[in-house]
């Protein structure tokens, strides 16, 4: 049996000294790992993480570092496409946004006068038109009034099952402060839409060191409860092979 685990956070380039990044340890991800690592029928871990994660210490482990969302997507289609893997655990906190575009105030006021026009699509044009180079070069710091025009990334969630058919997919959904009705529901929408056979939900108020509330749902909307990463990583494994049994 091969797993595949995301782990960490992804990070997005502004220019060659700055960047936005989604912050996770990847301490979760790195324990499931190791649970996985320690049932002789695991074969071999593809564990895809950010360069800063915490990294699980299985010899059966072979790590794919990456760092913007361009990046997850290659190494996940890389993996998925040349071996068999039955499980995949998509706990990488993935950026929603990467930059589009990098100017000043007065770059954009001087184009947006040009046009003659001021509204949404005259702005975002008028922000590519005055980008910076930024891929080879930073920002000046002289510069007083920066403007960064974000664009959505791709959802690597909704990659998986297209990649990977027969395997047992588990997402992750993160809120913070609401309702526990609220975060199963959108974690429930988030299983139905990319198709996934559980999602763990958790809020991040209730994450604190090795304290970490997390609800197991499955396509009935059914869940298990958890309340360390311990038993999160314990349940995913024990609830994965269980699935696997039965579909046999």
């Amino acid at each position: 049996m091969n797993i595949l685990v995301t782990s960490g956070g992804t990070t997005e380039q502004i220019d060659q000294v700055r960047s936005i990044t989604n912050t996770s340890t990847g301490r979760l991800c790195s324990l499931i790992a190791e649970e996985f690592g320690r049932s002789a029928n695991v074969d071999k871990i593809f564990y895809v993480c950010s360069e800063t994660a915490l990294r699980p210490l299985s010899p059966k482990v072979k790590y794919y570092p990456v760092r913007s969302v361009n990046s997850l997507v290659d190494a996940v289609t890389e993996v998925l496409t040349k071996e068999k893997v039955d499980v995949i655990i998509h706990g990488m906190a993935v950026s929603d946004y990467r930059t589009r575009a990098v100017s000043s105030i007065e770059a954009v006021a001087e184009a947006l006068k040009a046009k003659g026009e001021i509204s949404a699509e005259a702005l975002k044009a008028a922000l590519d038109e005055t980008s910076l180079d930024t891929e080879h070069t930073k920002i000046s710091s002289d510069m007083a009034n920066p403007m960064i025009l974000m664009e959505k990334t791709p959802k690597v969630i909704s990659l998986l099952r297209g990649l990977a058919p027969e395997a047992v997919i588990v997402g992750f959904k993160l809120l913070n402060d609401v309702p526990e009705s609220t975060l199963l529901d959108v974690a429930h929408e988030l299983l139905q839409k990319n198709d996934c056979d559980y999602v763990l939900a958790n809020d991040l108020r209730d994450i604190s060191g090795d304290r970490h509330v997390g609800y197991l749902l499955n396509k009935e909307k059914k869940y298990t409860c958890f309340a360390t990463k311990q038993e999160i990583a314990a349940g995913i494994f024990q609830q994965t092979q269980k699935h696997r049994r039965e579909a046999r």
